[in-house]
C-alpha cells in the first residue's frame, strides 16, 4: 500500500514539476517578447547576445531573435552534455527547446499588438518595463529551478569553466553577464543600458524570493527560569518540537539550557504569547531560517503525539 502512495506522489510530483516547467519557461519568452524587445532593454544571457546579433542581420533575412536563441541554447546544451554528463543533459533539455519556442510564439503575437487597455503604450515607460520584467523573469528562473530543472543558456559556460578550472560559478556568470551587456551599448544608448542592469536587480531579488518561497521558517530560541512551562506550552500548544541546547549563563556561568524549536511564520505570534504567559522574563531569539527539513517539515511526523524528549527536532 504505501508503495502505491509513493509511486502516486512520485507521478503528481513529476506532473506538477513539468507543468511548472513549461510555465516558467513560457513566462520567461512572454516577458522578453513583450516587454524586452519592444522598450529596447539591454539583457543579459543568451537572450542579449541573440538580440544584439540580429541588429546585424539583413532585414530580408527570415531569422528572427528565438532562431538565433534556439541554434546558440542548443550549441551550449550540446557543450554541456558532453562536459557535465547525463544528468544535466536531462535537465536542460526541456528549457532548450521550450523557451525558444515560446519566445517565437510571443514574437508574433507581439508583432500584432495587444489592444487591451493601453497595453501598446507600456512600452514608452521603459522603467515600468524594466520592473516589470524583473519581476516575471525573476519568477519564471525561480519557479524553473525549484522544480531542479535547468534554464540552460548562459548558465553552462561557467560551469564547464567551473569543471574544468575551479573558478566560481558566481563570479564567472557574473562576468559573462557583464560582457554581454557591456557590448550591447554598440547597438543601445546608455540610459536602455542603465535600465536594464536595474531590471536585472530586480530578476536577481525576486529569483532570491521565489527560491526560498514556502520553505521559509521561524526559529525561536528560549532560554527561561520556568523551562519546563515553556516546554510544555511549545510541544502541547504550538505541537511543535523542539530540542533542549546545554549552555552556560556568561555572567555567572551557572549552567543552563536553552529551548529551540522551528514553526512557521503564522505561528510566530501565538509562540510569544504562550512563551510570555509561561515565563514573562524569558529570553527570547527569533531568527528566520530559508528552509527546514526533516521531520515534521519535508515529510510528515511520525506521530501525532506529544514528543518526548528523545524525540527532539
Amino acid at each position: 500500500m504505501k508503495n502505491g502512495i509513493s509511486k502516486k506522489k512520485k507521478v503528481l510530483s513529476v506532473i506538477g514539476n513539468s507543468i511548472v516547467l513549461v510555465a516558467g519557461n513560457a513566462l520567461y519568452a512572454f516577458a522578453v517578447a513583450l516587454f524586452v524587445m519592444p522598450s529596447g532593454l539591454v539583457l543579459g544571457g543568451v537572450t542579449g547576445i541573440s538580440i544584439f546579433l540580429e541588429h546585424f542581420i539583413p532585414k530580408d533575412w527570415p531569422i528572427d531573435v528565438s532562431y538565433i536563441v534556439f541554434v546558440i541554447n542548443a550549441g551550449l546544451f550540446v557543450l554541456g552534455a558532453v562536459v557535465l554528463g547525463k544528468k544535466f543533459a536531462i535537465t536542460t533539455a526541456a528549457s532548450t527547446v521550450l523557451y525558444p519556442m515560446f519566445l517565437y510564439i510571443f514574437q508574433r503575437v507581439a508583432e500584432k499588438g495587444i489592444d487591451f487597455k493601453g497595453f501598446n503604450n507600456v512600452h514608452s515607460d521603459i522603467m515600468l518595463c524594466a520592473l516589470v520584467t524583473g519581476l516575471l523573469i525573476g519568477i519564471s528562473i525561480g519557479a524553473v529551478a525549484r522544480t531542479g530543472a535547468s534554464t540552460g543558456g548562459m548558465d553552462i559556460p561557467p560551469l564547464v569553466i567551473n569543471k574544468l578550472t575551479g573558478a566560481p560559478v558566481g563570479t564567472t556568470l557574473l562576468c559573462f553577464d557583464v560582457v554581454v551587456i557591456s557590448m550591447q551599448l554598440i547597438t543601445s544608448n546608455i540610459n536602455e543600458l542603465l535600465y536594464g542592469v536595474i531590471m536585472i536587480a530586480v530578476n536577481s531579488f525576486v529569483v532570491n524570493q521565489v527560491m526560498v518561497m514556502g520553505t521559509e521558517k521561524i526559529q525561536i530560541s528560549v532560554i527561561s527560569n520556568n523551562l519546563e512551562e515553556v516546554r510544555a506550552a511549545i510541544l502541547t500548544e504550538m505541537h511543535r518540537g523542539i530540542t533542549l541546547i546545554s549552555s552556560r549563563k556568561g555572567l555567572s556561568g551557572e549552567p543552563c539550557e536553552m529551548v529551540m524549536s522551528i514553526i512557521s511564520t503564522r505561528q510566530l505570534a501565538r509562540a510569544k504569547k504562550l512563551i510570555l504567559a509561561a515565563d514573562p522574563d524569558a529570553f527570547m531569539i527569533v531568527t528566520r531560517v530559508s528552509e527546514v527539513s526533516g521531520n515534521g517539515f519535508s515529510f510528515k511526523k511520525k506521530s501525532d503525539k506529544v514528543l518526548e524528549r528523545s524525540d527532539i527536532l
